[in-house]
């Protein structure tokens, strides 16, 4: 910026005068600025605006198109301990009696308290089932409704992989090492999800048939999610006696070519593994880094070991990122698509006496291969087996504090020869069952629905005894929704009128800093409010919104018995006092009402008399204004989807008002550099003829 003279020589003010000069400018840029602020005042006035006006269109005005609203019914019983009653809105009004049998109930089953294992230690859920006296190669068969499953006990079967086999086949299960007990249910009450347990072994026929059906899908090769599905369809059909079905035998075919690619993968990857291997070799850098890493090993064994190992890690390393890469990736899935041959071997800088293990058919051959043993594995299975697990080994259940139980027969605890007791515990499951009207009714929940009356079950009646269930229209509550849907109606069209009907501010601007700096900050706040309150005022764009409220909600209904009503004939109407009201709507009657409290409640007359008619009337006219505020949201080149307002073109004039007020700052600031550059230059000759005059005064005076 150049230097400034101001009134060094002259004694003028400059910044004073430039500052005045400026000032009459600045009011050009102000007049803009004040425009800016009112619109985006506007802008916001009118979202709160569109957002409440949408939320009565999308919630209240919805709901009130919709005859279910208008059917609300009630059902009161006579004694609430024994149930509860919820009316739907399709509940046939009426007096019923209920009896209450049963109540629903899972099975429960608590078992006896462990024994400690072999070595004397108490059970957690890292105890293996045979340290319990399990005997490996006993297989548990689990049935839960009418899905069984098995699980054989191995060397390594633990009590949490027996918990994990319950959780699996639909049940609550857990292990408490506290108490040394299983406590296990069924996650769902009634009959139907009951279960059952018992123990066995394999058949000659369910043991030929696993080992056929583990070969022919490669059940080795299985990630743990194949192995979930491949047992969920085998061990289930084995523990039944069921044949595998044509839907499950896909399944396992589908498993057994994902296991044969998988295998493809490991012999190609370990083909390119073994060629690296005998390729490689270690550049003199890494040896050399590797024999600095151990130089201060003083042992000359220790070293030297430590040497080999770590060059080992590194060719491992090395080999191990170099088939990682995109280039051998793409080598290796060529190969499982291909396959592999002998000369692909030698091919690889291998041996091919070693051929065999790498070869493999390529991907359609595996695929036809696999497919082939299963069909034939399932074949054999499906005209062999009868029952693939025997029933004469359940005396190994004791090991795990159980006995074999068809979940049917109620089992009490045992009291031992010392009185105590802990032996195991089964509460059985339970349906519920009603006798409703004379008719008997059974569920398996807590709870029955029953000719659009739902029934909550607390307990059971006695022999004779029966509760009351009364179903009735409930006409308070869709009055309280028809009084509520005219509450918010009102509150919108209010709010809009007072923006519509606002007194005038024309002689309010908006305050510049200086003047907010002489005003307090309430000052401020009733000022810049009566500026906003007034920006709505005969809105042309607020003046249809109203219309279409008032319109819409003043029209007619033709019901279906032929005659026409408006919302006069259902008792609302608007004031008869007061015409400043701006059409809100008022229920006579209603006790919340200071007008018309005192006159006669129409509406809730005709919504015990006859309330199809106000069903047909209100929801008539909700319709109405529904498609009216819907065609008023519709998208135009002024207004996005969803608004009232014209929100595009309020976008587009704030954009323009920034564009215009940033030339002005520009256009001021060169002309405010224009004024103090002709001061400085009057500053300057005013200098230069003084000092002519000094020397001049010099020479007269000499």
């Amino acid at each position: 910026m150049p230097i400034r003279m101001t009134g060094l020589t002259s004694g003028l003010d400059t910044e004073s005068i430039v500052n005045q000069l400026m000032s009459a400018q600045r009011t050009k840029q102000t007049k803009v600025e004040n425009k800016k602020q009112k619109l985006e005042w506007k802008q916001e006035i009118w979202k709160g605006l569109n957002t409440k006006i949408y939320g009565f269109y999308k919630d209240s005005l919805s709901k009130m198109k919709y005859s279910s609203n208008y059917a609300t019914k009630k059902a009161a019983v006579s004694d609430s301990t024994k149930l509860t009653a919820t009316a739907g809105t399709n509940a046939a009004a009426g007096s019923y009696k209920v009896e209450i049998k049963s109540i629903a109930s899972a099975q429960y089953v608590t078992s006896a308290k462990l024994g400690t294992t072999k070595d004397g230690k108490t059970a957690d859920t890292k105890t293996k089932l045979t340290d319990l006296g399990m005997a490996s190669g006993t297989v548990l068969n689990l049935k839960v409704g009418n899905k069984s499953s098995a699980l054989e006990i191995g060397d390594s079967t633990t009590i949490e992989d027996f918990i994990k086999f319950c959780s699996n086949a639909g049940l609550n299960a857990t292990f408490d090492t506290k108490q040394q007990r299983f406590f296990i249910s069924s996650k769902n009450s009634g009959s139907e999800n009951s279960f059952e347990l018992s123990a066995g072994k394999y058949t000659t026929n369910g043991q030929t048939a696993i080992n056929n059906l583990n070969d022919a899908v490669g059940i080795s090769n299985l990630t743990s999610e194949q192995k979930s599905t491949y047992d969920s369809i085998v061990y289930s059909d084995l523990a039944s006696g069921s044949k595998i079905s044509d839907d499950d035998k896909a399944k396992l075919k589908t498993l057994a070519v994902s296991s044969a690619d998988a295998e493809a993968k490991s012999k190609a990857t370990e083909l390119y593994r073994a060629s690296l291997e005998k390729t490689y070799t270690f550049s003199q850098t890494d040896i050399d880094a590797i024999e600095k890493k151990y130089k201060d090993v003083t042992d000359a064994d220790e070293k030297s070991k430590k040497i080999e190992e770590a060059k080992a890690e590194k060719k491992k390393s090395d080999i191990e990122a170099q088939l990682a890469t995109d280039d051998y990736k793409a080598k290796i899935a060529e190969k499982v698509t291909n396959g592999i041959k002998e000369s692909d071997v030698t091919a690889a800088g291998l041996d091919a006496a070693d051929a065999s293990k790498y070869e493999f058919e390529s991907a359609d051959e595996r695929k036809n291969i696999a497919e082939g043993a299963v069909e034939t594995a399932v074949g054999n299975y499906n005209t062999a087996i009868d029952k693939g697990i025997t029933d004469d080994n359940s005396s190994v259940l004791e090991k795990l504090g159980l006995e074999k139980f068809d979940g049917k027969t109620p089992l009490s605890e045992k009291t031992d020869s010392a009185g105590n007791k802990s032996g195991m515990v089964l509460t059985k499951a339970e349906d519920t069952e009603v006798v409703y009207n004379g008719a008997t009714l059974k569920s398996n929940n807590t709870s029955i629905e029953v000719a659009g009356v739902t029934l909550n079950l607390l307990g059971t009646t006695a022999a004779g005894e029966t509760v009351n269930v009364t179903v009735s229209n409930d006409t308070s509550a869709v009055y309280d929704t028809i009084k509520e849907f005219i509450t918010e109606y009102n509150s919108i069209l209010k709010t809009m009128n007072t923006y519509y009907g606002a007194a005038s501010a024309s002689s309010y601007e908006v305050l510049t800093d200086d003047q907010k700096k002489a005003m307090s900050d309430d000052e401020v706040d009733k000022w810049n409010t009566k500026i906003k309150d007034s920006l709505l005022r005969r809105d042309s764009t607020l003046s249809g919104l109203i219309s279409t409220m008032k319109t819409n909600m003043m029209g007619t209904v033709t019901a279906s018995n032929g005659k026409t009503y408006s919302l006069a004939n259902l008792g609302i109407t608007t004031s008869a006092n007061n015409y400043n009201e701006g059409g809100l709507l008022h229920i006579k009657g209603d006790e919340d009402d200071d007008e018309f409290a005192d006159s006669t409640n129409t509406l809730m007359q005709m919504l015990e008399e006859d309330p199809d008619t106000v069903k047909e009337v209100l929801s008539g006219l909700a319709s109405n204004l529904y498609d009216s505020l819907n065609k008023k949201m519709g998208t135009t080149t002024l207004s996005s989807a969803l608004t009232f307002y014209n929100d595009k073109e309020m976008a587009s004039q704030l954009s323009d008002y920034k564009k215009e007020i940033s030339d002005w700052e520009s256009k001021l600031s060169d002309m405010e550099e224009k004024y103090y550059s002709q001061f400085s230059a009057m500053e300057t000759a005013l200098a230069k003829i003084q000092s002519q005059q000094n020397t001049l005064s010099s020479y007269l005076g000499s």
